[in-house]
């Protein structure tokens, strides 16, 4: 479940969607309903409108798509509360949870994630449903597709009933809607078969788009390789050249103790410049592992702080300016080079408490085999010497052991020493910069976590997606319920299925990584130039 206000229209950088599908006519059948906890007025907390009001009652407001039907044919559930006792009025919710069926409206109280310790309003609104300790779904417990509800909700507390618009919104842009008053009685409600219509989908489906950016604060840090039969200067002048001369965003280009500048008066006034630097000249290798005479400089090209969608957008224009002459690391010829051939995404997390960011640590080594997937061969699990293995770094042999080790972390410093341990290693989630942001205290406006795993791309989805994957798994790990670890019978499918829907909760991102790692397992990494889902 993921809430964000209503009408939130994706504003980042235009995505390819592709043809619209000339499907028939089709109908989703769904139920509503509510379920209810009365809170104690030690839990409740008081209403932000007037002070006055206790919020003694907890209640999640869903819509479940039956089992059998599709719920990718609809696009998002908003739920308009009907109250002028809410501050924010609309909650949209755009990724659904899979639910067994028999287990009924009772069930999303065991997954919410969320305790009922003195939440007020701005804490329950947009909270998403995370895992709970008892309701860990497994290989043995997840239920089947075709038996299972799958849940699009939101949850709230209030001092008394609510009069609720529901609009539940097709692929193709059909609604339908249903007027639901919250029932405050043990058990909750759902209205009764055949109460309910169902939406009739009419018009082509559109793809899923990705959710809107939220103002994540971001920096990325591309390396690529460029011909090294050409003096390193020029190669790097050519490229900051032609990057500026297609983006008009300013660059600065480093060589030994010397710069220069790309930029114009208005491009300085409303962009920070990136910087292009030379790294190490070095030598391409064969995929077959011996060495040919193709010496090869590797640059690097780095953000200033970026945005939110206006971040995507500006990166989206770097890409396209890079010049063909630019390397990357599924070029076959460039196998050997992979490990130097990364792009690092660096989120913010100065607004994040410590056990927030122990949440975003348990969550990476809960999950870390499923991103391995989603990624080169050679910079799984710990072959890769830029991007180590978090997973195998925690002391402890099974998945439980792990994920209690890091929860037992008190400081940033004891934390890196878990995650981090080697100090002169690069890890897939590298946490340095946060230590020394920490340590710096408040005055450092600035301290963020490295996502590492990825490698360097010249394609422009490519690399926003992942930057929207890095956000959205800081974002939601941090925000949720402390995660419990995956039972040693979770299969690698489950891993995914649950990393999308319970951290990620973006369904046009899973589809776009489900695509790209059945891409990997069809093609492998000697194809990869031929295809552009893997660059």
């Amino acid at each position: 479940m993921d809430n964000a206000p209503a009408d939130s229209a994706n504003g980042d950088a235009a995505e390819e969607t592709g043809p619209l599908k000339s499907d028939p006519a089709v109908t989703v059948a769904f139920a509503v309903g509510n379920t209810y906890r009365l809170l104690s007025p030690s839990e409740a907390s008081y209403d932000r409108m007037t002070g006055r009001h206790l919020k003694v009652h907890d209640w999640t407001l869903y819509v479940d798509v039956l089992p059998g039907q599709d719920p990718d044919l609809i696009d998002r559930v908003t739920f308009d509360m009907r109250d002028n006792s809410f501050v924010t009025k609309a909650f949209t919710c755009h990724c659904p949870i899979r639910i067994r069926d028999s287990l009924g409206s009772s069930f999303i109280g065991q997954i919410s994630g969320v305790s009922n310790h003195n939440h007020s309003q701005e804490r329950q609104v947009g909270q998403s449903t995370s895992e709970g300790v008892k309701s860990e779904p497994s290989a043995t417990t997840r239920p089947h597709p075709n038996q299972s509800r799958w849940r699009f909700s939101t949850r709230q507390q209030t001092y008394g009933p609510v009069d609720v618009l529901i609009t539940i919104r097709g692929r193709g842009g059909c609604r339908c809607t249903v007027q639901y008053t919250i029932v405050l009685s043990p058990g909750g409600n759902e209205c009764p078969d055949g109460s309910l219509p169902v939406l009739v989908e009419k018009r082509p489906h559109q793809q899923l788009k990705p959710l809107k950016m939220t103002d994540t604060l971001f920096s990325i840090d591309m390396s690529f390789g460029l011909d090294g039969t050409i003096a390193a200067g020029s190669s790097l002048y050519e490229t900051a050249k032609s990057v500026y001369a297609r983006s008009k965003i300013p660059m600065i280009l480093f060589l030994d103790d010397e710069t220069e500048e790309f930029s114009n008066k208005q491009s300085y006034e409303t962009s920070i410049p990136w910087q292009v630097k030379l790294l190490q000249p070095t030598s391409i290798s064969s995929s077959h592992g011996g060495s040919i005479d193709a010496p090869c400089n590797l640059i690097s090209i780095s953000s200033p702080h970026l945005t939110g969608g206006h971040g995507l957008n500006e990166c989206y224009k770097i890409i396209e300016g890079l010049p063909s002459s630019c390397i990357i690391s599924n070029t076959p010829v460039a196998t050997s080079l992979t490990h130097n051939m990364g792009l690092q995404v660096q989120i913010d997390v100065t607004m994040l408490s410590f056990q927030e960011i122990v949440k975003v640590c348990q969550n990476f080594v809960k999950y870390e085999e499923a991103m391995d997937s989603l990624v080169f061969q050679n910079r799984r699990e710990d072959r890769c010497e830029s991007c180590r293995s978090n997973k195998q770094a925690v002391e402890g042999n099974t998945n439980k052991e792990r994920n209690i080790r890091i929860s037992k972390c008190k400081t940033m410093e004891d934390l890196i020493s878990c995650m981090n341990p080697v100090v002169t290693y690069h890890y897939k989630l590298q946490l340095r910069d946060a230590v020394v942001g920490y340590a710096r205290g408040a005055a450092n406006p600035k301290s963020a976590i490295e996502f590492r795993q990825h490698a360097s791309s010249t394609d422009k989805t490519t690399v926003t997606h992942w930057i929207r994957f890095c956000a959205a798994f800081v974002r939601n790990s941090s925000r949720l319920r402390s995660p419990a670890a995956l039972k040693g019978t979770t299969s690698l499918e489950e891993e995914f299925d649950l990393l999308f829907e319970y951290v990620i909760k973006d369904r046009a991102l899973r589809n776009y990584y489900k695509e790209r790692r059945d891409a990997f397992n069809r093609e492998g990494d000697l194809k990869l130039s031929d295809s552009s889902m893997l660059k």
